[in-house]
């Protein structure tokens, strides 16, 4: 993944004019990185905070085609977008995985049955997976979604599309631009803009926020940054960016989905489910991942910060009601919730009244230097990229923009890259090189998290392998993963570790405080923490982690944020 000295490399990097610097550091600017990367631009990345910080980890965690997207006739969309999926999951096995889904229609639903079934058939045709649209009996059912409301059942019917861990997913695609020659510099921010005798962007200056985050040198420092062209991949931050660097003008209308994390136990799920809610009939899917069962979404303009969004009370009530009307006899209620977050959809501003109605379509447009990008969805990431950047070679200098590759991204499988039996070759190899047992459990979720990397955690393993056990009973989480995520995985601060890497802030926030004092030590040694800066970080991490649990959200929509 990274090495270690990754963030004094880029430091030292900043020296050199760069034909691209890229704001932000989510799905959209890491792809674009790495499509530049790959045609032989010199690229830099720059992201306020950690890579997949925004949006990107607090996505619904979904790589599909977008059915919902055909009743809004968006079929550019949804083709691309099923396009995408298929390749990804293809050459990004490690990371995208396909997920069975079930749509039960109801008689009097708002879309009726037939309809549902139709735009099953041309989803069939969009996509290359071998797995067509079915309809399920009802012991096929009962397999799958256990306890699914049955009554005044038209139909049930079954589809593929897939899922991924968002924040894994854009680290990956970091990880892999970085390989090709992408500098990558996270905690940093662009304060003022650089420009020529034309008026024309020509670089940033960049704040480095951790030169004074210890508060060991009492100030932060400045670099000046000079690029070719400035691409505004800032998400629903990109009228926040434009307006910093003096463009006015409004282009995004953030929209917010909050979601609802319940475990296994309670909802012991086969496949994902989508049902209609019961106020307002908007589709509510149900997805089983191994942590636990994701509930999502809802679709409300945002109006309040974009920095730390939260849901509501609202909302998470209306997703419980779905939950409990949807599966009667498991009696789910809201001692059941396990995490609680909400993600900002960057909405391209078209004075719809309903952002479920709004377009999911990208745009690109030019301004004094400054190119920027906004829309688009999780699945579409490498599309959007390879557009964006076939913009920018318009707009180099032509000596520059002559030498550039074409793109190549439509073959370039992501870092972590691995076997589907990882986790088994783990356990197999593990007692033979002297390491101890490794769990089954335990070896998934390395397997999951870290992909081919996990081989690179075993190696780190004491002799005696206690770095290979569980950290605490009942937790997946052992030293070796953490100390291979802390080494090669980008990680600044303690909230990167557990919200966005090992992600136990979202699917089990409470158990994050049980393994902190376990984990005390070796994080300080890896870090080179000194007692007080462990203190910090702790609080660091309760402080952001308090979004992702129940305890977060709030109860005025207007301060949502």
């Amino acid at each position: 993944m990274f090495h270690p000295a990754w963030r004094q490399q880029a430091l030292a990097d900043l020296e050199t004019p760069f034909d691209l610097v890229v704001l932000g550091g989510g799905i959209t600017g890491c792809g674009i990185l790495l499509d530049a990367a790959q045609r032989g631009l010199r690229v830099l990345l720059i992201e306020r905070g950690d890579i997949a910080c925004g949006t990107s980890s607090r996505s619904s965690k979904l790589i599909h085609g977008g059915l919902r997207y055909l009743k809004e006739m968006q079929f550019g969309v949804t083709r691309t977008a099923c396009r995408e999926r298929d390749r990804q999951i293809v050459l990004n096995p490690h990371l995208v995985t396909p997920q069975r889904w079930i749509y039960p229609a109801y008689q009097g639903d708002k879309t009726p049955a037939w309809t549902v079934e139709l735009g099953l058939k041309i989803y069939d045709r969009l996509t290359q997976l071998p797995d067509k649209h079915a309809r399920l009996d009802p012991a096929q059912l009962d397999a799958l979604a256990p306890g699914l409301d049955r009554r005044n059942l038209n139909r049930a019917l079954s589809y593929v599309d897939a899922r991924v861990d968002d924040a894994r997913l854009t680290l990956a695609v970091a990880a892999t631009a970085a390989a090709y020659g992408g500098v990558v510099l996270t905690r940093a921010t662009p304060e003022e803009a650089i420009r020529d005798a034309d008026g024309r962007l020509s670089g940033v200056v960049v704040r480095d926020l951790e030169s004074d985050s210890t508060g060991s040198d009492g100030g932060s420092r400045t670099y000046r940054v000079d690029a070719a062209l400035v691409v505004n991949a800032a998400g629903v931050w990109v009228d926040r960016v434009r307006h910093q660097l003096g463009l006015d003008g409004t282009h995004v209308q953030p929209s917010r989905g909050s979601h609802l994390v319940l475990p296994t136990a309670k909802l012991p799920l086969a496949a994902a489910v989508t049902v209609r809610s019961p106020d307002d009939q908007r589709p509510v899917f149900f997805i089983p991942h191994p942590e636990g069962v994701l509930v999502g979404t809802t679709d409300v303009f945002h109006h309040g910060e974009l920095d730390d969004p939260r849901p509501t009370t609202t909302e998470i009530r209306y997703l419980l009601r779905t939950a409990a009307a949807a599966f009667p006899d498991h009696a789910l209620s809201h001692v059941d919730i396990l995490g609680t977050f909400a993600g900002l959809r960057p909405v391209l501003s078209h004075g719809h009244d309903d952002p479920s109605k709004a377009s999911r379509e990208e745009a690109i447009w030019h301004e004094q230097g400054l190119l920027s990008v906004a829309g688009g969805k999780l699945t579409t990431w490498r599309a959007i990229a390879e557009q964006v950047v076939d913009r920018a070679l318009t707009l180099l200098p032509a000596a520059r923009s002559r030498r550039a590759a074409p793109c190549a991204t439509a073959g370039t499988p992501l870092a972590g890259l691995a076997p589907m039996d990882l986790a088994q070759r783990l356990c197999r190899a593990t007692p033979a090189r002297g390491q101890g047992e490794l769990e089954p459990a335990v070896a998934e979720a390395m397997a999951r998290r870290l992909g081919s990397q996990a081989w690179t955690a075993c190696a780190l393993a004491d002799v005696d392998g206690r770095q290979l056990q569980p950290i605490v009973d009942g937790s997946d989480l052992c030293l070796a993963e953490v100390r291979a995520h802390l080494r090669f995985g980008a990680v600044i601060h303690l909230p990167d570790l557990f919200l966005r890497r090992v992600r136990l802030g979202m699917w089990h926030p409470d158990q994050v405080d049980e393994l902190l004092p376990h984990l005390e030590t070796s994080i300080c040694q890896e870090m080179s923490w000194s007692p007080q800066r462990w203190d910090r970080e702790c609080e660091r991490y309760r402080r952001e982690a308090e979004a992702w649990a129940p305890r977060g959200m709030v109860d005025d929509p207007e301060v949502a944020g």
